[in-house]
């Protein structure tokens, strides 16, 4: 046993409160890492429904529906009813939501250079090829 596993999910710990650091440093209180995905999304593609967005970060829906709630209280996002389908809901950015992908890009920037910090291009590509495979291994055993 190498420790290979702790080692990455200490890395995703320290990730993680580095992220949410630079969101209190930037007035985005209240927000997790876990939100994420979700803002992205947003800010990137638009608006979309619950279902389409529950597919698309890969999460069930009562969990999206715990992130979404809590990014509505906290003023990132509101819901509508589908237009194409009432017994539906489309999700998107606030104003304060939008208004963050600013701060959400330089957040992305500092955790991408942060994660190759001392490292050359061949040992990130070398890098990104293990991961890859680890992930593929693990996807294919459960």
């Amino acid at each position: 046993m190498d420790g290979t596993i702790s080692r990455i999910s200490r890395i995703r710990s320290n990730a993680n409160k580095l992220i949410v650091k630079e969101l209190e440093l930037r007035g985005h209180y209240g927000l997790a890492p876990s939100h994420g995905n979700i803002l992205s999304i947003l800010i990137f593609e638009g608006e979309m429904t619950k279902t389409f967005l529950s597919d698309k970060i890969n999460k069930d829906r009562s969990t999206v529906t715990v992130l979404l709630r809590k990014l509505q209280q906290l003023g990132y996002i509101d819901t509508k009813i589908n237009t194409e389908d009432s017994r539906s809901h489309v999700v998107y950015l606030t104003q304060k939501g939008s208004d963050m992908k600013k701060d959400f890009i330089e957040i992305s920037q500092l955790l991408y250079q942060r994660q190759y910090e001392g490292m050359t291009n061949d040992e990130i590509e070398s890098f990104k090829r293990c991961l890859m495979q680890l992930d593929h291994n693990f996807k294919t055993s459960v």
